[in-house]
């Protein structure tokens, strides 16, 4: 039986084709593995928690634009407040 020969003298392992393969291969299987991981975190038995159970309490700021914002004009609604105190650094 003759024996077969290696072509360019290298292993299958260290062949261009069969490494780009080899890393598509390992892409795929990152980002599957990464998708399910998402998909699994998202579920859980208890459901989600609920950090603010309470509603925040009324206040009254003055603005840039010399108005005022009350917090009870905007019930029902997502507020994001931005607070910056030169004093802290």
């Amino acid at each position: 039986m003759a024996r077969k020969k290696r072509k360019a003298g290298y292993p299958w392992w260290r062949r261009r084709k069969t490494q780009q393969r080899l890393a598509v291969a390992a892409s795929l299987a990152l980002a599957i593995g990464i998708i399910a991981w998402l998909v699994v975190q998202g579920r859980g038995d208890n459901g989600p928690e609920e950090y603010f159970v309470e509603p925040a309490l009324p206040f009254t700021v003055a603005t840039i634009a010399e108005e005022e914002f009350s917090l009870a004009d905007h019930r029902d609604r997502h507020v994001l407040l931005l607070y910056f105190n030169e004093g802290t650094g």
